[in-house]
């Protein structure tokens, strides 16, 4: 993935052999190398160390070195750690500076804050742009905080097409939620075969709420571990814990708050008090 950065591909590997302390002084390195990707991923890897708003000053001294393209992941990270001001300020520069795939990430942002008109607007401008994940967020919008799957439903058929593979997870939520179980149960699965962000763990939850099919739902989001997606160690660790696998799910959350899985770390945290 990093070939021409033998620091940033040699901290990878580290970390995939969960030796994240040593990626880390790799990773300084890296930056201090000038290796490209470094930053980024020096950023990711303090997220899910005991330092993770060391993460926010490494990427802020690498725009004042240049790196403007960095903007939108300050946003991002901003975010996770709850600076909604400083989220708010470094996605705007991001789009100050051209950087148009800031606007999806933007409209979550937005909406995360409850400001769900504006959020319309920008995740609309966002899709008619061409962002691939834009539309699903759209669609989610509507769903889950407008409460207006009609609207919801009329996004996601109108963006509905392969080479939009979020489209179909969320469009089948908004199906299911208004009874159409069989054609959302149809999208999940046509998710999975595209690849879809997040399919697996998706269907786990359709699965779980509306199929009541806890075997095939565990199936479910082994498959998300199985094929790494974004967030399967606290969904995997969720479902445990409500089944009372409090041993299975503390592995499993370890995991995921190593890697920075921010959800993962608040969940464990609750575990411990327990």
């Amino acid at each position: 993935m990093h070939e021409d950065e033998p620091l940033t591909s040699r901290a990878e590997d580290l970390r995939h052999a969960d030796r994240h302390a040593e990626a880390i002084e790799v990773l300084r390195a890296a930056v201090a190398a000038g290796e490209c990707s470094a930053p980024r991923e020096l950023a990711y890897a303090l997220l899910g160390s005991d330092q993770p708003r060391e993460a926010l000053e490494v990427v802020k001294r690498a725009i004042r070195r240049g790196r403007t393209d960095l903007y939108s992941l300050l946003g991002s990270i901003a975010s996770e750690l709850d600076e909604s001001r400083a989220a708010e300020d470094a996605y705007r520069k991001a789009l100050g500076h051209g950087d148009l795939s800031a606007l999806n990430d933007y409209g979550v942002f937005l909406r995360d804050e409850k400001r769900f008109v504006e959020a319309a607007e920008v995740l609309r401008r966002s899709a008619d742009f061409g962002d691939v994940l834009a539309p699903s967020n759209l669609i989610h919008l509507y769903e889950d905080d407008l409460d207006d799957p009609e609207t919801a439903i009329e996004v996601g058929e109108k963006y509905l097409a392969p080479d939009k593979p979020a489209v179909y997870t969320a469009l089948a939520a908004a199906y299911a939620a208004v009874g159409r179980t069989g054609e959302a149960g149809e999208l999940f699965q046509r998710a999975i075969e595209l690849d879809a962000p997040r399919a697996h763990q998706k269907y786990a939850w359709f699965l779980w709420d509306h199929e009541e099919d806890l075997a095939a739902c565990e199936r479910e989001f082994w498959a998300a571990f199985d094929n790494d997606e974004e967030g399967w160690s606290y969904a995997l660790g969720y479902f445990l814990v409500d089944r009372g696998r409090i041993d299975e799910a503390r592995a499993v959350l370890e995991h995921g708050a190593t890697w920075g899985d921010m959800n993962a770390r608040e969940l464990l945290a609750e575990l411990e008090t327990r």
